[in-house]
C-alpha cells in the first residue's frame, strides 16, 4: 500500500463514521411524537361585566393618555431648557470672540480719559508753580483805654497818660509751625522691655 492509499482509506472510515452518526440523529428525532397543544375552554362572559371591563378600559384609556401628555409637556419644557443653555453657550462664545474688539473701544476710551487727567494734573501744576501775588497781613491795634486811678503821687498827676492814636503795623505772613518730632523706631530690645510691664 503506498501513502495515499492509506490516506484514502483512513479518509473513507472517517465519512462512513460520519454518515453512520447522521443516520442516527436524524431517526430519533422523527422518532419523537410532537405533544399537542391543548386550547383552553374560552370564558364565558356576562352582560354586566362586559360593561364594566369596558368602563374600567376607558378609565385606563384616559388616564393613560393624560399621562402621556403630561410627559410629552415635560419632555417639551426639557427640551426647551436645553435649548436655552445650547443658546448661552452660542452666546458665550460669540462674546468671547468679539471680546477682543470691545476692548479695544474700552481701552481706546480709557486713553482718552487718561489723557484727560493728564492735562489737568498739568494745568494744576502750571497754576501752583506761579503763586499768587502775596498779601501783606495787617493788624490794627485799638486804642487803650485810660483806667483813671486815683493819684497817689504828685508826679503822675504832673505827667498824664497820653492817647496813643491806631497804629498800622505791617507783618509778613506768620512762620509755619515747626515739624512734629520724628517718631524714633524702636529696636526689638526696646519693644520686649514695653512687654514686661504688661
Amino acid at each position: 500500500m503506498t501513502d495515499t492509499e492509506e490516506k484514502n482509506e483512513i479518509f473513507e472510515e472517517k465519512v462512513e463514521k460520519v454518515e453512520k452518526v447522521e443516520e442516527d440523529t436524524t431517526a430519533s428525532v422523527i422518532a419523537e411524537p410532537k405533544p399537542e397543544k391543548k386550547k383552553k375552554a374560552k370564558r364565558v362572559i356576562s352582560e354586566a361585566e362586559k360593561e364594566r371591563l369596558k368602563a374600567n378600559l376607558a378609565k385606563g384609556r384616559a388616564t393613560s393618555l393624560a399621562n402621556r401628555k403630561k410627559k410629552a409637556q415635560l419632555r417639551k419644557i426639557k427640551k426647551e431648557e436645553d435649548s436655552k443653555a445650547d443658546d448661552e453657550k452660542i452666546f458665550e462664545a460669540l462674546q468671547k470672540k468679539l471680546k477682543p474688539k470691545q476692548l479695544e473701544g474700552e481701552n481706546a476710551r480709557l486713553k482718552e480719559e487718561l489723557e484727560k487727567l493728564r492735562n489737568e494734573m498739568h494745568n494744576m501744576k502750571e497754576s501752583k508753580a506761579k503763586p499768587p501775588p502775596k498779601q501783606k497781613l495787617i493788624q490794627v491795634l485799638e486804642t487803650p483805654q485810660v483806667i483813671e486811678r486815683p493819684v497817689k503821687d504828685r508826679r503822675e498827676a504832673m505827667n498824664p497818660v497820653e492817647e496813643v492814636d491806631e497804629e498800622v503795623v505791617e507783618m509778613d505772613e506768620p512762620a509755619p509751625p515747626p515739624p512734629p518730632p520724628a517718631k524714633k523706631e524702636m529696636s526689638k530690645r526696646d519693644i520686649m522691655k514695653m512687654m514686661r510691664g504688661l
